[in-house]
C-alpha cells in the first residue's frame, strides 16, 4: 500500500498537479462514507493519497477484468459491485465494513460525468447505508482539467450526519430518498470553487510544513 501511495504522490504532484483542500475533514477513525462526484478512473486515487486512512471503494465489476488494474484496485481496498441498485451482496458487505468502523467510498451517480453532471440521477444507496449504520457521509468534490499537466482540485466537506441528510421519520420514503440524494449532489457541485479562504488555508499549511 505504501508504494502505491508514493506513486500517487509523484503522479499527482508532477504529471497531474492536484490541489487538495481540507483533507483533515476526513475522520481519522470510525465508520464513514466518502461520497463524491465521478470524473475519471483516477478519482479514488486522487481522493485517497492525501488522507491518513484507507478508504474501501465500491468499483464497477468490469474494472477488475483487466488483471493488473484489478490487482491495484484490490490493493487499495476496492471491491466489485454490479451497476444497479440490487447488488444485495455488495450492500451487505458495505454495512459489515461500516459496523467494523471502516471507511467506504462511493460515487452516488454510478458513472463518470464531466463538469456539473446534475443530469445524472444519483442512486440512494449511500444515503440508506448512512441511515442504517449511523455513519456520517463525507462530501468530496473533484473538478478541473484532469489530463496530463492539467490542474485538478479536490475539496473535502464537513462530515454530514444521517439525520442531516434526511428526516429520520421519512428515511424509508423512496421519493424523499431521491430528493435527499439529489440535494446532496447539488451541494457537492456547489463546492467546486476555490475561495480566498481555501487559498489562505492551503498557504498556511505550506508555511507550517516549511517550518518543520
Amino acid at each position: 500500500m505504501w508504494f502505491l501511495r508514493l506513486i500517487c504522490r509523484f503522479v499527482f504532484c508532477v504529471f497531474v498537479p492536484t490541489k487538495v483542500f481540507y483533507p483533515e475533514r476526513m475522520p481519522e477513525s470510525g465508520a464513514c462514507i466518502v461520497a463524491s462526484n465521478h470524473e475519471t478512473m483516477l478519482d479514488m486515487f486522487m481522493i485517497g493519497y492525501r488522507i491518513k486512512r484507507k478508504v474501501k471503494w465500491l468499483a464497477k465489476q468490469s474494472l477488475f477484468k483487466f488483471k493488473p488494474f484489478g490487482w491495484i484496485l484490490k490493493k487499495c481496498g476496492a471491491f466489485p459491485v454490479k451497476r444497479d441498485n440490487h447488488d444485495v451482496a455488495a450492500v451487505t458487505h458495505c454495512l459489515e465494513l461500516l459496523h467494523e468502523g471502516e471507511a467506504i467510498g462511493i460515487f452516488p451517480q454510478g458513472t463518470r460525468s464531466k463538469g456539473r453532471g446534475l443530469n445524472l440521477t444519483p442512486k440512494t444507496g449511500f444515503l440508506r447505508m448512512s441511515v442504517l449504520s449511523g455513519a456520517p457521509v463525507v462530501p468530496v468534490a473533484i473538478w478541473g482539467k484532469i489530463r496530463l499537466f492539467g490542474k485538478v482540485y479536490v475539496k473535502f466537506g464537513e462530515p454530514i450526519r444521517p439525520d442531516q441528510l434526511i428526516d429520520p421519520d421519512l428515511a424509508d420514503d423512496k421519493n424523499m430518498q431521491r430528493a435527499a440524494a439529489e440535494q446532496y449532489m447539488r451541494e457537492v457541485y456547489d463546492m467546486m470553487v476555490v475561495t480566498d479562504e481555501d487559498k489562505s488555508g492551503l498557504k498556511k499549511k505550506k508555511q507550517k510544513r516549511s517550518k518543520k
